[in-house]
């Protein structure tokens, strides 16, 4: 069942924590190339093109948005997959102030997503019109589409299920700031295509097995197809230009690259959300750092991350003795898992047909981007 588009837009406006209104304006740098070089064409690259063109998912048709979230809990989050659960300050917490914890945790990912969406749109602007090969831009015009039916997905998800929404997380906003800023095209690829596509992937692999909400599962599934073909398309293009560079020109990928992984592993924890609720920013942060659910979050996040570092050619002894204090490293010997979904945790959102439809696109597309094929489906409605 599907929501009437054309009646009024919902009357409930999501509440708005800290500084979630306003806009960062960031100049940016770089040169358009117009390519007329239209007869040499890249076969991988135009197959990525075409399954951008042929996977299009509509919103509104997809998800059933008459779907009830549970308001108490709309993500349908087990305590376990929060990442203050199982402490002392858990513990003293009274049943509604966990309440408040489930919805704003919900509201503060949630939110993060829906701005990492519109840096995407952004960035891949960009690089649409820095890259010089014309079959990555038309590639790039299709993950256009993505990213815009993202962002609008998150934003109504927000708006009509959560009814939290929070500002950019500092840590993200500092990464858009030094992309948008940087005039070289790669450098918001290797951000957006590696790194910030692939802590989407690994969020969406905590979701697919931990949300009770059919209808998180099934948004988290139809998302998470595309971001897989996001990796796959930096992955192609990185691999073939790294290749190319100075061994001075890697140093400073391999620099930005850790000082991004970095910040997603330390600094990525919520303090804004910590600070609204008032149960002390430093604390909460700490509590979160030390959590199993951020210990899982880093490890399906560097589990993809890793190997695609090595895969590009950003894997010099520098580089992984940068790894290794951070402490993922071994990761580096892994095949990068793309997007891996279990049949039966949402064989109750899509017939067994379209989930095996479904999963075939995900291993055409991993084959892209040169990894291993996976195993298992992902969600969604049709």
């Amino acid at each position: 069942m599907t929501t009437d588009t054309t009646g009024p837009p919902p009357a409930r406006l999501p509440e708005v924590v800290g500084e979630a209104i306003g806009q960062l304006a960031i100049p940016m740098s770089g040169t358009a190339l117009f390519q007329w070089d239209y007869d040499s064409h890249d076969e991988q690259l135009l197959r990525l093109y075409r399954q951008g063109k042929q996977r299009q998912w509509d919103a509104d048709e997809a998800l059933d948005w008459d779907h009830h979230a549970d308001p108490e809990n709309p993500l349908g989050l087990p305590d376990e997959f929060l990442w203050i659960a199982g402490s002392s300050l858990w513990d003293r917490l009274p049943p509604a102030d966990r309440v408040r914890v489930r919805t704003h945790s919900a509201g503060w990912m949630y939110s993060q997503f829906l701005h990492s969406e519109q840096f995407a749109l952004l960035a891949v602007g960009k690089i649409s019109q820095t890259v010089p090969a014309l079959d990555a831009k038309l590639f790039v015009a299709t993950q256009l589409m993505d990213e815009a039916r993202h962002a609008e997905a998150f934003n109504r998800y927000l708006s009509t299920k959560i009814g939290v929404r929070y500002g950019l997380s500092s840590s993200l906003a500092s990464l858009f700031d030094q992309i948008m800023r940087e005039a070289r095209w790669d450098f918001a690829c290797l951000a957006g295509h590696v790194i910030v596509e692939n802590m989407g992937l690994a969020a969406f692999g905590q979701q697919r097995t931990q949300l009770q909400d059919p209808f998180a599962r099934a948004f988290a599934g139809y998302v998470a197809r595309d971001e897989a073909r996001h990796v796959a398309f930096g992955r192609i293009v990185l691999r073939r230009y790294y290749p190319e560079l100075a061994d001075s020109e890697l140093r400073e990928r391999e620099e930005f690259a850790l000082e991004a992984c970095w910040s997603l592993r330390d600094r990525f924890v919520g303090e804004e959300m910590w600070e609204a609720l008032g149960y002390g920013a430093e604390e909460c942060s700490a509590i979160a750092r030390r959590s199993p659910a951020h210990r899982e979050f880093r490890r399906q996040l560097f589990m993809r991350v890793v190997p695609a570092l090595r895969e590009i050619g950003l894997f010099s002894p520098r580089m992984q003795d940068g790894l290794a204090k951070m402490g993922v490293l071994g990761f580096g010997k892994m095949a990068d898992p793309d997007a891996r979904y279990d049949d039966d945790a949402v064989a109750d959102v899509v017939d067994r047909r379209e989930l095996a439809v479904r999963q075939r696109d995900i291993e055409a597309t991993a084959q892209l981007g040169g990894a291993e094929p996976a195993s298992g489906s992902i969600g969604g409605r049709r």
